[in-house]
């Protein structure tokens, strides 16, 4: 059967599908990825058959525009100012995206499609053919509403009362679903039998899209409010380690720093990488706390005058390290947040967007690591205290090993390939 897998975005966007990628194929489908063209050679390396997105997507993500976006600077009026900035810069390439996919359908004939949120096209090909679509995400409180949580694009205020925590889905949603006629609306046509307007899709959406959250039930339980069609299935992580080999200097640090962490912000960048990286190695040197620094895409930089205890490296897989560290402080991504639990870390997140506020406030839930600091407003007094906390709790590190414990046994391999292959 041949499988079409498609995500828009950076890392974070593109490994959860990667992961299922892997199982289908030793199941002995045929894995088609369509991705941000700047994935190509990882993907293609992996033996899949790769389509590439417009490369424009995420070269916005790399304006001052989306740094500033991504990683705080400015005040409220210019955040919103980019916001708009790049909205318009993003007009046309959305049809560009969208054209892609119409065309990726009609092309390849995939049996199966597995799509990400930003591919808006699958939403309307799924309204006339379900069961050939299975929407995946690693974010929830997105279309399905719950009480505890305020809808994700919320996620940086403080939860509201239940009551309107469930409001704010319809406010959210409502507004997308309006946008997405500007987009779509021209290609309604291509499915002549099927109703789609606002009200339709919302429908569809909570009620017989197949959605499978790839979460953790320990980190966010199903709500009872949950249609069938909704599924948590716990995270997947992939096989990072087949070529991997750590330097002799690393290995040698690790022997030396047996109680030690992981500082990463993924794939984030923002405005300030130099400042914002002395702020939080001056503090990490201050307690003498052994770091690894994962310099990745750019949000993080060398410290000047760090010494021994900072090991500073361009890119490192989270599976063979993690389980090797004390704990890990990172951006709040859902992958990095899964990684860190699945291997019995202590967490403190610097939120920089969206979801990643929900996951600082799931890690101070569960009482794995504080409430960390966000990078719009990094400030050395209060990530001190939230650091201090981090190193020092032993509750955090209880919490997070009998969590651990839990993650590892959720995702059974092959749920997802089940549910894309036999929908409900």
């Amino acid at each position: 059967m041949k499988t079409l897998f498609a995500s828009l975005g950076s890392r974070g966007d593109i490994e959860p599908f990667l992961a299922q990628a892997e199982i289908f194929a030793e199941a002995g489908h045929e894995v088609i990825c369509l991705f941000p063209e700047q994935f190509r050679e990882s993907v293609t390396q992996l033996g899949y058959e790769f389509i590439g997105f417009d490369k424009g997507f995420l070269e916005l993500l790399n304006t001052q525009s989306g740094k500033t976006i991504m990683g705080g600077g400015g005040n409220t009026w210019n955040q919103l100012k980019n916001y708009v900035k790049l909205a318009k810069d993003s007009l046309s390439l959305q049809h560009t995206l969208i054209t892609q996919q119409r065309d990726a359908l009609s092309t390849l004939k995939p049996d199966r499609i597995v799509f990400h949120a930003k591919c808006m096209y699958f939403y309307l090909a799924a309204m006339a053919d379900p069961d050939r679509y299975t929407f995946l995400t690693p974010i929830p409180c997105m279309t399905h509403p719950s009480s505890l949580f305020p809808h994700i694009g919320f996620g940086k205020w403080k939860p509201f009362s239940p009551k309107w925590n469930l409001k704010s889905y319809n406010l959210i949603n409502g507004a997308r679903r309006l946008s997405m006629k500007k987009f779509l609306g021209k290609y309604y046509a291509d499915f002549p039998s099927t109703k789609i307007n606002s009200k339709s899709i919302k429908e569809f959406e909570l009620n017989r899209l197949q959605t499978v959250y790839t979460i953790s039930p320990s980190l966010f339980p199903r709500p009872d409010n949950w249609p069938e069609s909704a599924k948590i299935v716990g995270y997947y992580f992939r096989d990072q380690l087949k070529e991997y080999q750590p330097s002799v200097e690393l290995e040698t640090w690790l022997t030396k720093y047996p109680k030690a962490i992981l500082l990463t912000f993924g794939s984030m960048s923002n405005t300030k990488p130099k400042e914002h990286s002395k702020t939080i190695i001056d503090l990490l040197q201050k307690h003498q706390i052994p770091t690894i620094v994962n310099f990745s895409w750019g949000g993080l930089e060398q410290a000047e005058n760090s010494d021994e205890s900072i090991f500073y490296i361009n890119q490192i897989p989270y599976d063979w390290i993690l389980p090797q560290l004390y704990g890990i402080i990172h951006h709040g991504g859902s992958g990095t947040t899964h990684q860190g639990a699945a291997h019995g870390c202590v967490q403190m997140i610097v939120p920089h967007i969206i979801d990643q506020y929900f996951w600082n406030r799931i890690v101070e839930n569960r009482q794995i690591g504080p409430l960390g600091t966000s990078i719009h407003d990094l400030d050395a007094d209060k990530f001190e205290i939230a650091l201090k906390d981090f190193w020092t709790n032993i509750v955090y590190a209880e919490n997070a090993k009998r969590l651990s414990q839990q993650i590892k046994t959720e995702a059974k391999r092959e749920t997802v390939l089940n549910l894309v292959l036999n929908p409900s």
